[in-house]
């Protein structure tokens, strides 16, 4: 994707009011949007997506030193009326599908919002209408009504609602998903919306095993402890285990086919997560307790700690150990660590739609179905969907707790 546009330090800056003449797209009625300069540096807060304050000599690093080798293609929304730059715009490419963040100066009230949905849907129909793509897609706090507002305008469709994954002003806030789709595509391919989910399983709820008494001391460098397995930190030997695994995968429909891992890398990527004072992801090894033998992982991805929220994930490698009931055992301990060690309000997790085996794995663990989010990816020549789940504390924390035989 093209880079962030940065230019020099020194920027001759139009009469007030007329910066957006002769710019020939991406102008609304209020905003326009335009490539970021150093020169926005002396007002990064009212658009840098951040909640801690930096100097304008840092946000000066940062523009040149970070921003512009940022792969992801960003914009300033700057005011009409007046040229102030007011917020700013991330468009995220993955493939087929482009995820838009928007964020507006709080302190402007309600224009602010306006403006925040104004940019969305001009960046969206852009990237739509006129560079063909296929999907543009962002999330909105469901409070923000002028937004909702300009999105639906537009003719942004809500495909999914994350409940209560926010937290503002000391209240939980939903969070909700619009898509904007090409409409030619759509004439060849059909409305993703109807599409039908295939589903597997009764859809019922288990109960959640109760807390296991130890009897003697428990496993070495354990985290969670549960009848059959446990969680521990990675360890080296791990990546060459899953690496190996990966190798003899027999599965197709996990992740869009079958991919190749390097040992080195898993490490790496690894240890770079857990050197973090907070890191964005927490991964276990999930682990026999007869034997410590190593099965699967389990973990949180893209951790929230200001809105305690995460995408849970989990694989297991050991085809033998599918099945048995040893992954919703480990996602319960997954969820007891989110929930009453980490503090976490909710979790979600996406699943790709013909992968129903973990579609029906989550709602037994007790998830509820938030929506869907279509077209992220290309396969078999068509546009693939995901189907969206959403777990809150309050209902794990509500489901039975009873011992259950595997199925």
């Amino acid at each position: 994707m093209t880079e962030a546009t940065i230019t020099g330090e020194k920027t001759e800056s139009p009469t007030p009011g007329t910066g957006h003449e002769g710019q020939t797209f991406l102008v609304g009625d209020e905003i326009y949007l335009r490539g970021i300069d150093v020169a926005d540096a002396i007002c990064a807060m009212s658009w840098r997506h951040s909640l801690y304050p930096y100097s304008v000599d840092l946000n000066k690093e940062w523009i040149k030193d970070d921003l512009a080798k940022d792969d992801d293609l960003w914009f300033v929304i700057v005011r009409k009326s007046d040229d102030r730059v007011v917020g700013s715009v991330q468009v995220e490419e993955d493939g087929v599908f482009f995820w838009i963040s928007a964020e507006t100066d709080r302190l402007f009230g309600e224009a602010a919002l306006r403006w925040k949905g104004e940019a969305i849907a001009l960046v969206a129909t852009w990237i739509i209408d006129e560079r063909g793509q296929t999907t543009a897609y962002t999330e909105i706090p469901a409070d923000e009504t002028p937004v909702i507002e300009k999105l639906e305008a537009a003719g942004m469709r809500r495909t999914v609602r994350f409940r209560e994954l926010l937290e503002r002003d000391g209240q939980r806030v939903d969070r909700l998903g619009y898509e904007y789709l090409n409409r030619a595509w759509m004439a060849v391919l059909g409305d993703p919306r109807e599409r039908r989910l295939e589903r597997t399983g009764t859809g019922e709820a288990r109960p959640v095993p109760p807390p296991v008494t130890l009897e003697g001391d428990p496993p070495r460098n354990a985290m969670m402890v549960g009848k059959r397995v446990y969680l521990r930190p990675e360890e080296p030997d791990d990546s060459i285990k899953s690496a190996l695994a990966a190798r003899q995968e027999t599965e197709t429909f996990f992740d869009i086919g079958r991919h190749l891992n390097s040992p080195v890398m898993l490490d790496k990527w690894v240890s770079d997560h857990e050197k973090a004072e907070l890191p964005s992801w927490i991964t276990f090894t999930v682990c026999l307790r007869e034997n410590d033998e190593p099965i699967g992982w389990v973990a949180l991805l893209d951790v929230d700690y200001q809105n305690r929220f995460a995408e849970t994930g989990s694989f297991f490698g050991s085809v033998e150990h599918r099945g048995s009931g040893y992954g919703s055992e480990a996602k319960q301990l997954l969820l007891e660590y989110a929930f009453e060690r980490l503090g976490l309000h909710m979790v979600q997790s996406w699943v790709y739609f013909p992968n129903t085996r973990s579609a029906a794995a989550l709602r037994k663990q007790g998830y509820s179905e938030s929506g869907r989010v279509n077209w992220l990816y290309s396969h078999n020549g068509t546009l693939g969907n995901f189907v969206a789940f959403d777990l809150l504390a309050e209902e794990w924390r509500a489901m039975p707790r009873q011992d259950w035989t595997p199925a």
